[in-house]
């Protein structure tokens, strides 16, 4: 009996003594200086995901290969980067919930087409599109608002599945639009008729490399 205790003893001063455990992510825990960065060193899930989200978002570079889409996504991974630690900072729960969204976004099978598309002088005048993901399924969901402030100003709004060719045909009341995107571009065109409002047979949009539509829900 004697022995045991001894032992017993032995092992909880070595458990106290041991540093507290960390585990790997996709970055140096052993650098971590941030407390959302020590949160996510010390919490397995976290960490993995982490590791999940840094891979998924190195695989969404590749999605456009000329065009703003690097540079759109990258400024769309630094403001997600900087809300995570300003909303979550060391809150497991809000990391893991966190994590588990921007895994999605940046595995949706239509993320190259995200974005906000201008066309004309916004913030001053003009319209814009903003495409998010749409879920649960894997298409988008488009709105359309007059520059510069969308309160009250929407024009429209559409969802639905992109074809093989970049195209997204729907129905507006009545009126049959179709939107094209290429890259960094969408072209939104529908005919002259009395039910198509909007008025233009086709408006073309270019994508604004720094703005989120998604980081702004």
């Amino acid at each position: 009996m004697v022995r045991i205790a001894c032992w017993a003893g032995v092992a909880a001063l070595i458990f106290l003594a041991a540093p507290e455990a960390t585990w790997s992510a996709s970055f140096d825990c052993a650098k971590a200086g941030a407390p959302t960065e020590k949160a996510i060193c010390k919490d397995a899930v976290v960490s993995k995901l982490d590791e999940q989200v840094a891979a998924a978002f190195k695989a969404a570079q590749g999605l456009w290969p000329a065009g703003n889409w690097s540079t759109f996504i990258r400024n769309e991974q630094r403001g997600w980067l900087k809300d995570r630690n300003a909303i979550c900072k060391a809150d497991i729960a809000c990391l893991r919930q966190d994590y588990q969204r921007r895994l999605t976004f940046l595995t949706h099978p239509s993320l190259k087409w995200m974005g906000r598309y201008v066309a004309g002088r916004c913030p001053d005048d003009g319209v814009y599109l903003d495409v998010t993901p749409g879920y649960p399924d894997a298409g988008i969901d488009v709105e359309l608002y007059i520059c510069p402030d969308p309160k009250g100003n929407m024009l429209l709004q559409a969802k639905g599945d992109v074809d093989a060719s970049g195209r997204l045909s729907f129905d507006d009341a009545g009126c049959p639009r179709v939107l094209a995107f290429t890259p960094d571009v969408a072209t939104l065109s529908a005919p002259k008729t009395e039910r198509c409002a909007l008025g233009t047979d086709s408006r073309v949009f270019r994508r604004d490399p720094a703005k989120s539509p998604y980081l702004l829900e």
